[in-house]
Order: structure tokens, then C-alpha cells, then sequence
């Protein structure tokens, strides 16, 4: 979703491949929808193990954009052509793309015969702010946005310091992520209070730390590709075990979570993205990747696709809907959920990248596609 500042055979290493499969796993993650998460254990084991799709995006851009090589103006010119720009035009045109449902956003004709239409406006106001009903599929886009606003002021920490002073960064940052479950015995104990919702470790926590781990794994992770593979395959497995195992206790006994008021949180309490079982499945996945080499066709194909990766993500969710309208709840498919769900996905993403391939052929179509 980014563009490299590294060499062109550095960039077709691994980058690609990475960006590839979190676009991939993001489409993968939506058509879940046609399945019954409650019941059905292929979607309760997929929804675990495809949880590092958005900490991947993260990460990818502190690989590839930090530390910063350029001044601070040129950097958000960039950003903002590339990214900004063709997430606000479909965050816009998502309002009035024809959907089967109003429930995941307007359609033209919702727009148009509304009585009211002031929940459409406010929706498009609220775009540049904040995601709405409107474009609700691009939440962790603006958690991306304002990481960009931060790059500038890590910049010259991240090309000073050493690796031990990254190590110890991450070391609290992983903190924060164990502390993360503290609140269902000790909620006390992040030190926030009435008056301040700010504790110790504050600075520390949050999508920032995925940012600077993707940064020490491109430049430190130097390990011969049996190790990189067998300890990233130790590190996804352990940790996604723990996610599958919170997973099913917050399925099947979320009335007794007390500690979480809301109902929609209990679910993905225990595969929050900021939970160190996740943190390590991204980590471990990421440093399997980071070892993959393509040569030849599949090469070609993976630059090709990785090119068009953001204006897939772009796209992709409005071709789901349809797909997923057709085939009705899970009842259309005719097999197995197991082998449904990576096809369907696959289906959303060779169509998403039909879509962005012919209407790259139009003029300024950097503007929507990035």
C-alpha cells in the first residue's frame, strides 16, 4: 500500500509478497460475512489466523518509509497523492455506489429518494475526520493517516539510534500489549483515573509499536532463512493458538465478560490487534514472508498485483458486498466453508483487480487507484 524507497531487488524480495497477502487476507476477512462466525469453526479458525492483515499494512510502512530520506513537505506531497487523495474520492463515492443493502453504506438510489438526507452529509463532513457508516471498512486507514502525521518527529530517533535501543522500545511496547489484558483482573493498573485517561505507559502502546517493529525486522533480521522461517512459524503458531483459544471463550461465554460493557467489543477482546498473541502472530508471519523469493512468472505477478495492492483494498469491499449478496448467507456456495472462503476471496480480488487494471488505463488515474 506503499510505495518502496529501496532498491527495485529488494523491493521484489519480499515486500511485494507481504503487501500481496495482507491485501489478500483483508478480502478474505470481509467475506467471512456470509458465514456464522458463532457456529461455523472454518470461519472461527480463519478470523484467528488472519488477524495480522492490518498490523502487515502498518508495518509495511515503517519498512519501507522510515526513516524518512526526504524533507517534511515532500513527504506528505507524497503520502497525500498516493494515499490521501484516492482514499478520500472513495470514501466519497462509496456513498453512492449502487449497494444490495443500505446497511453497509448509501447506494445511489438510497442517496437520491431519501426524505432525509442529512445523515448522507453528515457522512461525507465526517470522511476527512473520521470513518463513518459510510466507509466503515476503511477504519484502520485513518490510523494509518495519522501514523504518517508522527513519521516526521520519529524520523531522526529511528536513524540514530541502535538496535538495542530499538530492542528496548519494543520490549515496553510489548508490554503495553501483555498489559492489555490487565484490565479483567486489575483494571487499575494502567493508571488512569477521572481526571486522566493517560497512564504510564501510554506513549508507548498502540499502532506505533507496529511501525517500528517493521522497520527493525527489514533492517535486523538477519537470520538465515531455516531460522527466520522455523522461529516466525513458532511465534504465529503459539500466538495464534491463544487468539483461536479467547476467540471461542469470548463466542461462546460472553455474558460472562463483565469487564466489557459493550457487546460488540467482547468478541474481539481477545484478538484486539494490540494483544501480544496477535503481535506475535504478525511478527512470526511477517519474518516467514520476509524469506520468500519469487523468480520468473510468479515473480512478475506478485509486482504486477503489488503495484495495484492499495487500489485493490480500495475497491474490493463493494465487489464483496455483491458477491456475498448473490451466494446469500454461506447457502450459495455448494462446498465446504473450509475451501469457500479462500475462494470467494479470491474471486473478490481477481475481479477488484480486473476493475483497477482497466481503469488504470484512464488519464490522472493516480488520483483513485494511488
Amino acid at each position: 500500500m506503499v510505495q518502496t524507497s529501496f532498491s527495485q531487488q529488494e523491493r521484489i524480495g519480499y515486500m511485494d509478497v507481504i503487501r500481496v497477502v495482507a491485501c489478500y487476507m483483508v478480502a478474505m476477512i470481509h467475506v467471512r460475512f456470509a458465514f456464522d462466525l458463532k457456529t461455523d469453526s472454518a470461519t472461527q479458525f480463519y478470523v484467528t489466523f488472519l488477524r495480522p492483515c492490518v498490523p502487515f499494512f502498518i508495518m509495511i510502512s515503517g519498512a519501507l518509509l522510515l526513516p524518512i530520506k526526504y524533507d517534511t513537505k515532500t513527504f506528505f506531497k507524497k503520502r497525500f497523492s498516493r494515499v490521501l487523495i484516492p482514499f478520500l474520492i472513495w470514501s466519497v463515492a462509496y456513498v453512492f455506489l449502487p449497494a444490495p443493502s443500505k446497511i453497509n453504506f448509501g447506494g445511489l438510489e438510497n442517496a437520491l429518494t431519501s426524505s432525509d438526507l442529512s445523515p448522507v452529509v453528515k457522512s461525507i463532513l465526517m470522511i476527512p475526520i473520521n470513518f463513518t457508516w459510510v466507509n466503515v471498512h476503511f477504519w484502520f486507514m485513518y490510523t494509518i493517516i495519522g501514523l504518517y502525521l508522527f513519521m516526521p518527529v520519529i524520523s531522526p530517533w529511528i536513524e540514530k539510534v541502535s538496535k538495542k535501543g530499538l530492542e528496548a522500545f519494543l520490549m515496553i511496547w510489548a508490554i503495553t500489549t501483555i498489559l492489555f489484558y490487565a484490565k479483567i483482573w486489575f483494571p487499575q493498573i494502567h493508571g488512569v483515573c477521572d481526571w486522566n485517561e493517560f497512564g504510564m505507559l501510554y506513549n508507548f502502546g498502540g499502532y506505533l509499536g507496529y511501525l517500528v517493529l517493521g522497520y527493525y525486522l527489514r533492517k535486523y533480521n538477519t537470520l538465515s532463512n531455516l531460522y527466520s522461517v522455523g522461529l516466525g512459524l513458532i511465534l504465529f503458531i503459539i500466538g495464534g493458538y491463544f487468539t483461536h483459544r479467547g476467540l471461542l471463550f469470548s463466542l461462546n461465554h460472553g455474558d460472562q465478560m463483565t469487564w466489557i460493557a459493550v457487546e460488540g467489543q467482547k468478541v474481539e477482546f481477545f484478538i484486539n490487534n494490540l494483544s501480544i498473541n496477535v503481535v506475535m502472530m504478525t511478527a512470526g508471519l511477517f519474518m516467514m514472508l520476509q524469506k520468500v523469493s519469487l523468480k520468473g512468472v510468479a515473480n512478475r505477478i506478485m509486482v504486477e498485483l503489488s503495484k495495484f495492492s492499495y487500489a485493490i483494498f480500495l475497491v474490493h469491499y463493494i465487489v464483496n458486498i455483491w458477491i456475498l449478496n448473490y451466494i446469500g448467507k454461506g447457502e450459495g456456495i455448494g462446498i465446504t466453508s473450509w475451501l469457500g472462503q479462500p475462494l470467494l476471496a479470491l474471486l473478490v480480488f481477481i475481479i477488484s483487480y480486473v476493475i483497477v487494471k482497466l481503469l488504470s488505463y484512464l488519464p490522472k488515474s493516480k488520483y483513485i487507484l494511488g
